[in-house]
């Protein structure tokens, strides 16, 4: 089994243009902050949204490549958590739950079982490939809450104790700079001109966060190992 799986290694491989901003901030602070200091903001914020974004795609990917995996391993459906299901069906079933008068919720039930019923079986393998981007619906906020509630639509429940395990002083700081990314990048998007970092906070928040994303790598990956299949 590889050390890292294929959704962290394209996240580091993304990275590299976060370092790139950075760097270049951090070249414009040494040779002038003052003078500079529009376009080394201009180059921190940047950085910030972009490795935010980065960590969500990662979670989503790490996902993406779980159910890929159950599905070309024929992992069997009545080992699976009820809760996968739910959420490879939650738009349809969501809708369902939200209508009222029995014509609507009639067709909106002729839907779910034209194009999900094949899904909702605990015999056998899955049918067919799992989609992957209605399963993912709902997560688009990699604070720590969002991306424990994300792996739990596995039935991975032991997401918090395993980091606690694997980091021990580590792991609150390390949720917490992933928390503070997130919200420093929420102030950017809704133009808050005081939200930002200097390159040497940025380098910081970047180990940190990167440390997160390796370590959920670790711990998920071992726990898909031991409950259904490899996923690195």
């Amino acid at each position: 089994m590889a050390r890292y799986s294929d959704a962290y290694r394209a996240f580091t491989s993304r990275l590299g243009e976060v370092h790139l901003l950075r760097t270049k901030a951090e070249q414009q602070e040494r040779h002038d902050p003052i003078g500079n200091a529009d376009e080394i903001n201009a180059l921190c914020r940047g950085s910030i949204v972009l490795l935010c974004s980065h960590v969500e795609a990662y979670i989503k990917e790490l996902g993406e490549l779980t159910l890929d995996r159950f599905y070309k391993n024929g992992i069997t459906r009545d080992s699976l958590s009820e809760r996968l299901f739910y959420h490879i069906s939650k738009d349809v079933v969501d809708e369902i739950k939200d209508t009222s008068g029995s014509d609507a919720i009639a067709k909106k039930l002729f839907v779910f079982v034209n194009n999900d019923s094949e899904f909702w079986s605990k015999n056998g393998p899955f049918p067919k490939q799992i989609p992957s981007e209605r399963f993912n619906k709902g997560f688009s906020n990699p604070a720590f809450k969002k991306v424990r509630g994300y792996l739990a639509r596995f039935g991975y429940d032991k997401f918090k104790n395993d980091l606690d395990v694997k980091l021990g002083a580590k792991a609150q700081p390390t949720i917490n700079m992933l928390n503070h990314l997130v919200t420093t990048r929420n102030n950017i998007a809704h133009g808050d001109p005081t939200a930002t970092k200097t390159p040497q906070d940025l380098k910081d928040m970047i180990n940190v966060v990167v440390l997160f994303c390796r370590t959920t790598d670790q711990v998920f990956g071992d726990w898909c190992r031991d409950q259904y299949c490899a996923i690195r």
